[in-house]
């Protein structure tokens, strides 16, 4: 059966990055997930019904992966997102986990009103809203590589999970991005970022090239394979990295 064959229905906008889809298909247990698709990649999902926070995708599962961090004394309570998507996994952490707070930068407000529309991002907000946790999520509209060096907070936990496309924005790469990133973490704070790699191409490289950068920025790097079988094109890893040698549960050390 095609993937057309599979499609409920479907739905298209305009965005700042060009054309965004969310169709409803059925994943492989039948159950009805509610898929953004830009520019031909998955972005970002949802299921429908009870589970509207849970996470359809195994790269979001993969973030998870950082509240496993052993470090001493480590706890996660501020996390920032840079690259809000659907909000598939601000939705999951703010929904199961009620002692922490989430900035989320996106820089397209069409993909946020997407999100509310379609992805119930507006159901967790007024989730969050009935149980007086409103301050626990603050969407940003802006640039992620801006807010960031202009940001005065402090973060547990950064995550990268910014694309268009397959394709990292140039903004948030290099060494001055890094030493952003660095000045922005707390004591003990973890960066990961979300890689889309095809290990079996040039991906292998530019994972190769990513982990090296960040090990010449931080004392400790590992990466976790969360490749999608059931959602996969390209094989996805989360990169984790720290100052602090955080035992994450699955992550395999990086060494030259």
């Amino acid at each position: 059966m095609s993937f057309l064959d599979k499609v409920f229905s479907r739905r298209s906008y305009q965005t700042a990055f060009g054309k965004a889809n969310v169709v409803v298909m059925p994943d492989s247990q039948g159950e009805r997930v509610r898929i953004l698709e830009l520019n031909g990649t998955f972005q970002s999902a949802s299921y429908e019904g009870d589970a509207w926070s849970e996470l359809p995708f195994a790269y979001f599962k993969g973030f998870d992966a950082v509240f496993s961090a052993t470090g001493e004394g480590f706890q996660i309570e501020d996390i920032l997102m840079m690259g809000g998507g659907g909000f598939a996994w601000p939705k999951h952490v703010l929904r199961t986990r009620l002692d922490v707070r989430m900035d989320v930068v996106e820089v397209d407000p069409e993909i946020i009103r997407i999100a509310r529309k379609h992805l119930f991002l507006d159901r967790l907000e007024r989730l969050l809203a009935s149980e007086g946790r409103s301050e626990d999520l603050h969407i940003v509209v802006e640039d992620a590589a801006s807010f960031l060096k202009a940001s005065g907070r402090k973060y547990d936990v950064i995550v990268n999970d910014l694309f268009c496309g397959t394709d990292v924005p140039e903004s948030s790469q290099g060494d001055g991005f890094l030493a952003n990133v660095k000045a922005r973490l707390a004591p003990g704070g973890i960066y990961m970022q979300n890689v889309i790699a095809d290990l079996a191409r040039e991906g292998a490289y530019a994972l190769f090239s990513l982990m090296s950068e960040l090990d010449d920025a931080f004392k400790h790097v590992s990466v976790l394979d969360a490749t999608d079988e059931e959602y996969g094109g390209a094989d996805n890893y989360i990169v984790f990295a720290s100052d602090e040698p955080h035992a994450i549960e699955g992550a395999k050390p990086f060494s030259m």
